[in-house]
């Protein structure tokens, strides 16, 4: 029988195992964490069929292996089990920065894996912890996906068919790219919220602040419930990019503090409008999921990606596949 391995058992890893287990295929799903309480209760949800405490007993007899990591582990564990690795095994992550990890790939793993980084882009789950992990987290979801140039064609269309039997759009982009994007999406507004509960918890009239402070400033200073180090490392493993958002929003308040200097009330209420109604559209596409006119496309079956995958070798992995 045919083996998938998650290392990994929170919100995302236990949440692909459920998502898988609900596609009823022939395959083995084997879970690892170094939690063993996390792995303990993916069993329990039915995540995993069983678990293994050992990381290298858990990855050398699987034919595709999902890293649901934090950047921080990704490069020592792909060092961990880059000797024990099935020829033709297919590895994807999970990582919110996709440089790093092609980074580790390309130094630890042997050229008879193929590496496909991912990173599914969820909405309005910041509350969910790894209890909540469901089959449906990632319906309607965009699932950025940046093969590595030595993946075989074959490998790129199996992980696309599974992002979308999860019930996500698959969204192709090279790990440049996709870094870029999250800088602004993702590393901008957690350096916002911080920088200005930073701001205003030093000033001398903190106290009286505090008092005053309601949603309005409960939403904006709201940041994710991690491991300060995690999030500091976010944010420098991509500083080049994370540089140029704050460049280009310190531009940004300056012209909003020069139009309040010259008593610009009209200005001030035109950018006003201007960012709900780009705020409303982007509700609106969230919402739906039809971001179709923006992503790049790429035609995949989605039938039968496990019997295409494990029915035998992806093919030779001589040739570039990967061509926008």
């Amino acid at each position: 029988m045919s083996q998938i391995t998650i290392i990994g058992l929170g919100l995302i890893g236990s949440s692909i195992g459920l998502g898988l287990k609900e596609l009823e295929q022939d395959y083995i799903i084997v879970g690892h964490d170094k939690d063993h309480a996390a792995m303990d209760r993916a069993k329990k949800q039915g995540a995993v069929d069983k678990t293994h405490w050992n990381l290298i007993a858990a990855c050398e007899e699987a034919d595709m292996i999902i890293l649901a990591l934090p950047i921080s582990d990704i490069a020592s564990t792909m060092q961990a089990i880059k000797q024990d690795l099935k020829s033709g095994c297919l590895l994807m992550d999970t990582a919110p920065l996709k440089r790093p990890v092609q980074k580790a790939a390309a130094e630890h793993l042997p050229s008879t894996v193929h590496f496909i980084g991912g990173n599914p882009v969820l909405t309005r789950h910041e509350h969910l912890a790894a209890a909540d992990a469901s089959a449906r987290l990632f319906q309607g979801a965009t699932w950025a996906l940046c093969p590595a140039e030595t993946a075989h064609a074959e490998a790129v269309n199996v992980a696309a068919n599974m992002v979308s039997a999860l019930g996500a759009k698959p969204y192709f982009l090279s790990p440049e790219e996709h870094d870029g994007l999250m800088a602004a999406a993702e590393s901008l507004p957690l350096l916002v919220s911080g920088a200005l509960m930073h701001a205003v918890s030093s000033s001398e009239s903190w106290r009286e602040i505090r008092r005053m402070a309601g949603r309005q400033f409960e939403r904006v200073t709201e940041t994710p419930d991690f491991d300060p180090e995690a999030l500091a490392e976010t944010v420098f493993d991509n500083r080049d990019n994370v540089i140029r958002w704050i460049q280009a929003l310190t531009a940004e308040l300056q012209g909003w503090a020069q139009a309040l200097q010259n008593d610009d009330a009209d200005v001030i209420q035109s950018w006003f409008e201007s960012v709900q109604q780009e705020r409303g559209q982007w509700l609106k596409l969230q919402e739906s999921g039809d971001w179709d006119e923006t992503l790049k496309s790429r035609n995949v079956e989605v039938g039968g990606f496990f019997s295409r995958m494990f029915g035998g070798a992806f093919g030779r992995k001589d040739r570039k596949m990967w061509k926008e």
